[in-house]
């Protein structure tokens, strides 16, 4: 190499890769097509060193299936051919977990991989590399010495190809940044010399007249291997190849050692300043919905961008925080307490809040999985002290507003002010959110909603807005009300009573109007009164539309409605197995919705007799594999109608009676 530096440090990292949605069959495919192969290559060749990642669900699923490559990690470990890193037991998004969270699950992690090897690890791994500064103190705590973070992640005028140190609130930590482009060796077949050549090039140029070549006699760069190409590079031997490219024409230029190893021998740390970041094949997913931003931000992006642009992500986390501060302050039961938080920390799973290099694909599964092991972990919680109902004011999503959330028998659910709508409906029963569904985008779906589909959302339209409406169509303005921030004018958490007044002006007539909203909570779901006013002089007709939004459960295909439908149309039951296409009955004096993956049914009684139209919404999102949108998820959409006529000053009067109704247990015959 060229000006004073005498040798390469290269240090070769495979990444963790397991969702809680992860079956056998994947990680089997995973161990039979890389990890076998890799771990019998190194264990045949003494001198070959590698570093690894696990998550926690990993190393069940070894213990489980293969408990015999656990015991060869061991033997590697002691051997000083691999290096085990830390991490997140269920690989989460770190800068969106508490401090209490954070340890927790790096010391899971770090107690089982103690418990395998015999050995702690000192160096951490984290999800995409999402950073905030204040991880330093907790990472130290936790016994971490350096932690692996993307070169992206630092300026240009810090990448010296030496490891990097940072500190926060009198901690420090040193960080071994984290080459790519291995997915270029691939697309141009490249062979391992040529590889090597490029990469000490590339050093020898950006290092000779640097201000470190004086004190560095020594460079270090950390090459991590996903999963995909990992895969492909052990089938074409060239991971073998590299290796021994590296004794044969680069003996005494290049040196594969273990992080760690390296980080203990190093003498040359940069001092840098990283607050926030993102590796930049995510981060540029995260500033436009499902787009690619071309804008250049001019802050580092963080995991707080991609909150604000993916509204459902940002849902979750809320929950997330929410539940994590219900576990943290439980003081009943302790064996219940752990098992609520091991269900929080699943929930946490990183994959849930953030998207892949390849493009934001939303899995719905993901994110009602996380909600599941949120409910379950408030579930837990409930048994360990005495529960009792509340509903409370709070402001729950921090977006300015209080919001209320009702902690109720059957179901815990989040009113917004926003829309004066149900954002969140957490059944106890089967633990699903009912609530959480996509809104359409015009660039995907053809229509664009432009507003947040949960339940209990008002629209006021005009006949023919509501004609397009029925048809599953875009509504000018969306209706009166869909996007209104509704007022408190009444709170009592006592009586479990709820009153919100809305405003709003109708069509192109600029007829001022009001929406009066009650809600009365009860155990089994909630009683909802309107009070609809023309305030202005100048009568209108139109419809009166309260809309519910129920999120996909079943998940065998993304645009199968797995919801059943019964009416009472004039004194006569209709039935339909399942909805197709758009249904619209007037009439109505009794509506049950039903999800037949869980048999959990959401009934329906409003006062005097309505109409009703329901129908299935497809959201399409990109997809992977094409270049075209794919249907990505699916909501069941119905809503019940009246139409009226308002004279100046004038009012009308409705209320809607909603109740849950869970499948009755079994009784078990007593011998």
């Amino acid at each position: 190499m060229g000006g004073d530096v005498k040798v390469l440090n290269l240090c070769l990292s495979l990444t963790a890769n397991s969702t809680v949605l992860s079956t056998s069959l994947t990680f089997e495919q995973q161990y039979q097509k890389i990890y076998k192969k890799l771990i019998a290559f190194l264990y045949q060749n003494q001198t070959a060193k590698f570093s690894f990642s696990f998550t926690g669900l990993q190393l069940e699923w070894f213990e489980k299936e293969h408990p015999e490559f656990l015991q060869i990690l061991h033997e590697l470990v002691a051997r000083k051919q691999i290096e085990l890193l830390g991490g997140g037991y269920y690989n989460p998004v770190f800068p969106l977990l508490s401090p209490v969270d954070r340890a927790g699950q790096i010391e899971l992690l770090t107690v089982e991989l103690r418990r395998i090897t015999g050995k702690r690890p000192r160096g951490i791994s984290v999800l995409s590399s999402v950073w905030d500064r204040s991880l330093i103190p907790c990472f130290q705590n936790c016994g971490m010495e350096w932690v692996q973070l993307d070169f992206s992640v630092f300026p240009e005028k810090s990448r010296h190809f030496l490891p990097q140190i940072l500190g926060e609130q009198g901690k420090i930590i040193k960080v071994l940044p984290v080459y790519r482009n291995l997915q270029n060796v691939i697309k141009k077949n490249i062979s391992p010399e040529q590889y090597l050549k490029e990469l000490v090039d590339k050093i020898e140029n950006s290092t000779k007249n640097d201000e470190y070549n004086y004190y560095a006699q020594e460079r270090v760069i950390s090459v991590n291997f996903e999963f995909d190409s990992a895969e492909i590079l052990l089938k074409s031997n060239w991971i073998e190849n590299l290796y021994k490219s590296i004794s044969r024409e680069f003996a005494g230029k290049v040196r594969v050692c273990l992080p760690t190893e390296y980080i203990h021998r190093a003498e040359e740390f940069i001092p840098s300043f990283t607050g926030i970041g993102i590796r930049d094949d995510v981060a540029k997913w995260a500033l436009k919905p499902y787009e690619i931003s071309g804008e250049k931000s001019e802050l580092p992006v963080s995991i707080n961008n991609f909150l604000i642009t993916y509204p459902r992500c940002r849902a979750l986390y809320n929950r997330e925080l929410y539940i994590s501060l219900l576990v943290s302050n439980c003081h009943g039961d302790k064996a219940r307490k752990m098992a609520a938080r091991k269900s929080l920390w699943k929930a946490q799973t990183g994959e849930a809040f953030l998207c892949s290099p390849e493009g934001v694909f939303p899995d719905k599964r993901m994110r009602q999985a996380a909600y599941k092991n949120l409910t379950e972990a408030e579930k837990f919680i409930r048994e360990a002290v005495p529960f009792k109902e509340s509903v409370t004011s709070f402001d729950y999503n921090a977006d300015g507003h209080n919001e209320y959330l009702c902690s109720m028998d059957k179901y815990t659910a989040c009113i917004s002010a926003r829309a004066g709508q149900v954002t969140e409906l957490n059944v106890i029963h089967n633990l699903e959110n009912y609530a959480d569904n996509l809104s359409r985008i015009e660039k995907f779906d053809k229509v664009n909603d432009n507003y947040e589909r949960g339940l209990f959302v008002e629209h006021v339209f005009s006949k023919e807005e509501f004609s397009d409406y029925k048809k599953g169509l875009s509504a000018a303005g969306c209706g009166v009300f869909s996007k209104t921030l509704f007022r408190e004018a009444e709170f009592n958490g006592t009586k479990k009573e709820i009153k919100l007044k809305g405003e709003g002006t109708y069509s192109n007539l600029d007829i001022p109007i009001s929406l009066r909203k009650r809600y009365l909570i009860n155990s089994n779901g909630f009683m909802v009164q309107y009070i609809l006013k023309n305030e202005g002089p100048i009568a209108f007709s139109g419809n009166f539309v309260v809309e519910s939004n129920f999120a996909q459960t079943d998940f065998s295909q993304a645009n199968k409605n797995s919801y059943k439908l019964d009416l009472i149309s004039d004194g006569n039951g209709i039935s339909y197995e399942t909805v197709d296409e758009s249904v619209v009955k007037r009439d109505i004096s009794f509506v049950q919705i039903t999800d037949t993956s869980s048999n959990i049914s959401f009934v329906y009684e409003p006062n005097e007799e309505a109409g009703i139209s329901c129908q299935p919404l497809l959201f399409k999102r990109p997809n992977l594999n094409s270049k075209t949108a794919q249907v990505a998820e699916n909501t069941f959409t119905a809503s019940l109608f009246w139409e009226f006529d308002l004279a100046g000053g004038m009012e009308i009067e409705k209320t809607i009676n909603f109740t849950i109704i869970t499948p009755k247990k079994r009784r078990t015959k007593k011998n």
